[in-house]
């Protein structure tokens, strides 16, 4: 597959010709792709791509997203999930089919304000989103400090298999709640590490398309770097020298001392 760089387009850019399959945010016309979107153009073993650098989010089924709670009726909550679309989640699916409205307190399982983690379970576009919460991990979050992201920096955020995300949270010792809608919700063990963690989601969503953000979040969040083990100064060789003359027993503990450091 050809190689392109990551560049900066606006709708009707053309992006690159050939035999190249079109993915998200782009039309092929003839032998060209163009983009649809302002964004960062990107080619993958898929095909091309553009991410967008700004956007309203727009529910997909299955997406999971993070909603507050805003109004009820009797027979459902309305969620506003930070779309143009205001999303329902049924009173039977956190109550059960027994649901009862005249016998049931709704406000006693969620009240206005109140922030939950839900599935989009149905939308076409012709009627509101529906909700439910009956997967695992689903349901209303106890605490956490709330915070809106654009939408379309969710996968930077996230990172590849998701080590952007994870290297925040080990740093800050803190728990990252994201919703594909852009909503954050964080909860940490102390003020200090939680406000380490937003200052370092709100450095990813500003400087998301720019180069060597890894890198500059380790810094901001005091990350070692892994030290290398090709070259060893002049004392550790010496080091293992005197390893080496250690009888079996001892040598037996060092390895196996020495397997755990790696894991």
């Amino acid at each position: 597959m050809q190689e392109i760089k990551r560049k900066y387009v606006v709708p009707g850019d053309r992006i690159i010709e050939g035999n190249f399959r079109p993915l998200s945010n782009v039309t092929k016309s003839g032998n060209s792709i163009f983009a649809t979107r302002i964004g960062i153009a990107e080619a993958t073993r898929d095909g091309i791509k553009v991410i967008p650098l700004s956007g309203v989010y727009i529910p997909r089924v299955n997406d999971i997203v993070i909603g507050k709670i805003i109004d009820h009726s009797s027979l459902s909550w309305q969620v506003d999930i930070s779309s143009c679309f205001s999303a329902h989640l049924p009173a039977q699916d956190v109550f059960g089919r027994d649901f009862s409205p005249a016998r049931d307190d709704m406000n006693k399982q969620l009240a206005i304000g109140d922030l939950v983690t839900a599935r989009i379970m149905a939308f076409d576009r012709t009627r509101d989103p529906m909700l439910t919460v009956q997967d695992k991990d689903l349901g209303r979050i106890p605490r956490g400090e709330f915070l809106k992201i654009s939408a379309t920096r969710v996968p930077r955020l996230i990172g590849k298999r998701g080590s952007m995300i994870q290297t925040i949270e080990q740093a800050t010792q803190t728990r990252i709640l994201i919703g594909q809608n852009g909503i954050v919700v964080v909860t940490g063990r102390n003020a200090e590490g939680t406000q380490l963690a937003i200052r370092a989601i709100r450095m990813v969503e500003e400087e998301a398309h720019t180069s060597n953000l890894t890198q500059r979040i380790k810094t901001l969040l005091n990350v070692p770097e892994p030290q290398s083990t090709e070259t060893l100064p002049e004392s550790a060789e010496s080091e293992g020298q005197k390893l080496n003359s250690i009888p079996d027993t001892e040598e037996q503990v060092q390895e196996e001392l020495g397997k755990g450091d790696i894991e």
